[in-house]
């Protein structure tokens, strides 16, 4: 697992609880989607300049709806959806097999209690 740029890495260190623990990373258009033990993070280039959108966080709960979209002139989409806060965020088709694995774990930590 690897943040690429050390402003993000600052950005994803602002936000995690004490003792969390990131379980994936993918790397995606314009942006840096992070898995935690915890949470799902999106971490967008250029966050500073977005004091809204630029880092958003979810926690893993029945709550958080992800959708991804087929891969379409090399690009897909995942939709993250949490009561009023959603986010788009394109992927090459590159990244679509650690998309998937992520969007998995995620539903795995989400409904592994019950």
């Amino acid at each position: 697992m690897d943040i690429q740029s050390e402003a993000a890495r600052t950005a994803l260190a602002s936000v995690l609880e004490p003792s969390e623990r990131m379980m994936r990373v993918v790397a995606a258009v314009g942006c840096t989607l992070v898995l935690t033990d915890r949470h799902l993070v999106l971490v967008r280039d250029g966050f500073s300049y977005r004091p809204r959108t630029g880092v958003q966080s979810w926690p893993l709960d029945r709550g958080l709806n992800l959708r991804l979209a087929q891969v379409r002139h090399n690009t897909g989409r995942l939709v993250i959806e949490r009561a009023e806060q959603s986010a788009s965020v394109f992927l090459t088709a590159a990244s679509m097999g650690e998309a998937r694995a992520l969007v998995a774990e995620t539903r795995q930590r989400i409904y592994a209690d019950g």
